[in-house]
């Protein structure tokens, strides 16, 4: 039996109570957000949401026609790849939303990262959850339906032990609940809440992470 009612729809998606989870980190922030352009057609775009809260935010994003919509609207953006990257500034706060599942160099990223970041600074990565109970259902009973641009998964263990490699240390981790449009999906997230552990009830994984003291 085909379970894709019940998998998570692209189109559909909403990230808004996404940004109310995540909304006390971007507050009064001076925030880089990296692949900053993903929905910027839509009115719960994550990058608008940011600057409502921010002292003050800069987006970089690979796709130069998305940039080039989103300066017309008024933006502080720039083309740029999230793998290697150089500004004049640095920031607090350094956002990347579900970006680093896409990338064929996290270490890249990384590097960027760290150099952009304020001594105090923190960095923030959400990512779909590679634990979570959902994976082992769809892949069981009808395939396992992935993002074609998606190169990896990430799990707690595994996202901590690349940032430690890279010179970071995690100072806070946890999951994100999300809503859905589907009755059933609705019950069937409502249960698994209630009965199981966060790392595989819920779908996103977020980690905030700052430079290792010297």
């Amino acid at each position: 039996m085909s379970t894709s009612i019940f998998q998570p729809s692209w189109i559909k998606s909403t990230k808004s109570p996404r940004f109310q989870q995540l909304r006390k980190y971007f507050e009064g922030k001076d925030v880089l957000d990296i692949g900053c352009a993903v929905g910027y057609q839509k009115n719960d775009w994550m990058h608008r949401n940011i600057k409502s809260v921010a002292h003050s935010v800069y987006g970089i994003d690979l796709d130069s026609a998305s940039v080039e919509e989103i300066r017309k609207m008024g933006y502080a953006v720039d083309q740029g790849n999230a793998q290697n990257f150089i500004l004049d500034r640095k920031f607090n706060l350094i956002h990347a939303g579900e970006l680093i599942e896409h990338l064929d160099n996290p270490g890249g990223f990384l590097d960027s990262v760290y150099r952009h970041l304020v001594k105090d600074g923190v960095l923030l990565i959400t990512t779909p959850n590679a634990l979570r109970i959902s994976n082992v259902i769809y892949a069981a009973t009808g395939g396992l339906r992935v993002n074609a641009e998606h190169t990896c998964w990430y799990c707690e263990s595994t996202l901590k032990t690349l940032l430690e490699r890279k010179g970071f240390e995690v100072i806070e981790a946890g999951y994100l609940k999300h809503e859905t449009f589907n009755w059933i999906r609705r019950i069937l997230l409502w249960l698994r809440g209630l009965i199981l552990p966060d790392r595989v009830a819920w779908n996103t994984l977020y980690v905030v992470a700052k430079i290792k003291a010297s």
